[in-house]
């Protein structure tokens, strides 16, 4: 799968179900469900871009990024959530939720996008290799 498209269907995916839980199913909560899409959203596509950019120019890198790159998102996942707790007016009960939902279904969903990504590089060494 292209990075193209599973990005689209990553906002297609993330965007229906906000919709879809915030307007039709709960109603009422919905600054504090799409604040809670929104961060694990952005920063699962910027991840996944750079991944992708790294695994085809230089894999070797791959490693010290996934690293570097966990501990990135523990700070700004952390700040964030504390900025949420201290600054904000709405219930909070329904953000956490919303933002656990999402930090969970879109890291399992990177890592099969990442699999792909290496399944298809490995098929591609493979029918090279032959030649």
């Amino acid at each position: 799968m292209s990075l193209n498209r599973f990005s689209f269907i990553l906002i297609v995916f993330c965007f229906g179900s906000w919709f879809i839980i915030s307007w039709i199913i709960i109603k009422g909560y919905i600054p504090e469900l799409f604040l809670g899409m929104i961060v694990p959203l952005v920063i699962g596509l910027l991840t996944v871009t750079k991944i992708q950019s790294i695994f085809t120019s230089d894999p070797g890198k791959l490693t010290s990024f996934m690293i570097k790159s966990f501990i990135g998102k523990l700070v700004i996942y952390g700040v964030y959530m504390i900025g949420i707790v201290a600054f904000s007016s709405f219930n909070e009960r329904p953000f956490f939720i919303s933002f656990i939902g999402y930090f969970i279904t879109l890291h399992v969903l990177e890592a099969f996008f990442i699999r792909s990504v290496f399944k298809g590089l490995r098929a591609r060494d493979d029918n090279s290799g032959g030649k």
